[in-house]
């Protein structure tokens, strides 16, 4: 079944590119941080970034709304001992929740990084998240975690990162991210 889908610009949701309503439901929105054709790159250095973003307005979330996230990145590294960790973070306020943290991951080239996280608000101040990092050649090493009942403040804006930081500074290390994306149900 084709789902027609159409853009427009949404108060309730703000991030770098685009605002998704899906007609058919109007308590489902899509935030995207990237575009195709554009990506967000962290090579040669070892300040931690902040490669994929995205921004929830406060206010936007409700009891028993459901947040899925998902983001996408690859690696690549001639120097055979660096290592690049990637968290997928939860911030509100001043206070930052890691949902999932990878392993250290020894890169070569074409090294991927995916995570997932669906989250819960279960009240107006707590949520639930269960969530999983992707790394490796083929994705094969994976962590997961599940957030249990944790405060959360929706009255402020909610921001979803996936940072990384390379333990070693050099030329050849390069993250490419490619996809930031969350769905918003409820």
């Amino acid at each position: 079944r084709n789902i027609l889908t159409i853009y427009r610009e949404d108060k309730d949701l703000k991030n770098t590119n685009r605002t998704f309503d899906n007609i058919l439901d109007s308590k489902f929105n899509h935030v995207s941080d990237n575009v195709v054709g554009t990506s967000t790159t962290h090579n040669n250095s070892t300040d931690a970034a902040d490669a994929g973003t995205l921004t929830i307005s406060a206010g936007r979330l409700n009891v028993g709304t459901v947040i899925k996230i998902m983001s996408f990145g690859t690696l690549t590294s001639t120097n055979a001992s660096d290592e690049l960790t990637a968290i997928l973070n939860l911030t509100h306020g001043s206070t930052t929740v890691a949902l999932a943290t990878a392993a250290a991951l020894d890169v070569a080239d074409n090294d991927v990084v995916q995570a997932d996280s669906e989250i819960h608000i279960l009240s107006a101040t707590t949520f639930a998240a269960i969530s999983k990092i992707h790394t490796d050649a083929n994705g094969g090493t994976i962590v997961r975690k599940y957030t249990a009942s944790t405060a959360i403040d929706t009255t402020v804006d909610l921001v979803l990162t996936m940072n990384v930081d390379w333990n070693a500074a050099n030329a050849a290390n390069q993250y490419t991210h490619l996809v930031h994306t969350a769905q918003i149900f409820g």
